[in-house]
C-alpha cells in the first residue's frame, strides 16, 4: 500500500475515501437441536476516529463513526447511516494546541459538515465529517490534542499528535531558470536526481511526478498524467533523494497518452509532489498492506485512547511548473511522434 492514498495533491477530503475505518463485527448465532445461543455481547459504545493534520492544507478534516454489533446482516446495517454516524448534537469535538510543557495555548471546537462519498457497502447519505480551518492554528513546533466527548454517555476519547515540519527541497528549485532534463543533446536519455532534507517527525516519504500537456483539437484541453514512486523510509540519513530516469519519463508518456490523430499535443511542464507521513501513519499503512502469507489475520493498530482508529499527521509540498530542457521537449516530439506531440 502506498502513502499516495493518504497524502494527495488536492486540499479536499479525498484521502478519506480510501479509509474504511468502520470495523464491522458480524453477528454469529450457533444452533443445535435443543438450544440457540446468541453470542452478541451487551451493547458497548466504540468510537472510531480517523484524522490527519496537515498544515499545508487550508482545511482539516476529522472523521468520527461508530463500530457496531447487531443482529442484522452486517451489509444491511452498514447501509444505514444511523448505524455509522453519531448525531452531531451529541458530540463535542475539540482540538487543543499545546506548548512543549503541555499547557493549552488555544482550542478549537470543530463543526460538522456533510461530504460526498463514493458508493459502496457503507451508507453514502449523511456522510458527516468534522472540520476546522487551518488559519494560524497549526504550528509545526506544537503538539495537538484531540478530544471527543459524547454528551449523552459522558464518554471521552483522546489522542495526541505532532506535526511534520516543512519539506526543504534542493536549492535548484530556487533558481528561476532551472530546467529538468531527461534527454541530452548527444542523443541519449539522461537522469535527474531530486533531493530534499529530512523533515522533523516524518518517517516515510513518497514523490509523485505529474506531466502536464495541452491537447489541441476541436477543443483545447489541458491534461495531466502521473507516476507514483516507491515509498522511501527515513533511515537516519537527513538527505533524501529520488532518481527519475529518462526511460521512465518517456515511458510514462508513451503508455499513458492514447493515440489520437485528430489532435496535436504540446508538453507544458512538470510538477513534483513530495509527501511525508508520521511514524503512526507508517505503522497503520504497513499493517493494512494486503496479506501475502497463509495467515490472513491482521494486528489492529490504534492510537486513540478510549476508541479505535488513527489521529496523526502528514505533509504535502507541491513544486509546480518546472520547465523541461529544449532537448527533452524536442525528443518528446521526435521519439513519440505517433502521439502527435509538437515542438515548438
Amino acid at each position: 500500500m502506498q502513502i499516495y492514498k493518504y497524502v494527495i495533491k488536492i486540499s479536499k477530503f479525498a484521502p478519506m475515501k480510501n479509509f474504511t475505518l468502520l470495523f464491522l463485527l458480524f453477528s454469529v448465532a450457533f444452533s443445535s437441536c435443543e438450544t440457540d445461543f446468541n453470542v452478541n455481547a451487551d451493547w458497548e459504545e466504540v468510537t472510531v476516529v480517523f484524522g490527519l493534520l496537515d498544515q499545508s492544507q487550508d482545511r482539516q478534516y476529522i472523521r468520527i463513526n461508530k463500530a457496531f454489533l447487531g443482529n442484522e446482516s452486517a451489509y444491511v446495517m452498514a447501509s444505514v447511516s444511523d448505524s455509522l454516524n453519531y448525531n452531531p448534537d451529541s458530540l463535542e469535538v475539540k482540538i487543543e494546541k499545546l506548548s512543549t510543557s503541555g499547557v493549552v495555548l488555544k482550542s478549537i471546537i470543530l463543526t460538522d459538515t456533510i461530504m460526498e462519498k463514493e458508493d459502496g457497502y457503507f451508507a453514502t447519505d449523511n456522510n458527516i465529517i468534522y472540520v476546522f480551518d487551518t488559519d494560524n492554528f497549526l504550528n509545526e513546533e506544537k503538539e495537538y490534542l484531540l478530544t471527543v466527548t459524547n454528551k449523552l454517555s459522558g464518554k471521552v476519547i483522546t489522542s495526541k499528535t505532532k506535526l511534520i515540519h516543512d519539506i526543504n527541497l534542493m536549492s535548484s528549485f530556487d533558481n528561476p531558470v532551472y530546467k529538468m532534463g531527461f534527454y541530452n543533446q548527444t542523443g541519449s536519455f539522461s537522469n535527474t536526481t531530486v533531493e530534499w532534507n529530512h523533515s522533523q517527525n516524518a518517517s516515510i516519504y513518497q514523490m509523485t511526478l505529474y506531466v502536464n500537456y495541452t491537447e489541441y483539437g476541436q477543443d483545447t484541453v489541458e491534461k495531466t498524467i502521473q507516476k507514483l514512486y516507491p515509498i522511501i523510509d527515513f533511515d537516519g540519513n537527513t538527505n533524501l533523494k529520488q532518481n527519475i530516469s529518462g526511460e521512465e519519463f518517456f515511458n510514462l508518456i508513451a503508455f499513458n497518452v492514447p493515440k489520437d490523430n485528430t489532435v496535436n499535443r504540446r508538453i507544458n511542464n512538470i510538477d513534483l509532489l513530495f509527501s511525508a507521513a508520521s511514524q503512526d501513519l507508517k505503522t497503520y499503512i504497513s499493517l493494512n498492506e494486503p496479506p501475502t502469507g497463509i495467515v490472513q489475520e491482521r494486528e489492529l493498530f490504534t492510537n486513540i485512547n478510549g476508541g479505535i482508529g488513527l489521529f496523526s499527521s502528514r505533509y504535502n509540498k507541491l513544486q509546480e511548473n518546472i520547465d523541461l530542457t529544449i532537448s527533452t521537449n524536442q525528443a518528446v516530439a521526435e521519439l513519440l511522434d505517433s502521439l502527435n506531440f509538437i515542438y515548438p
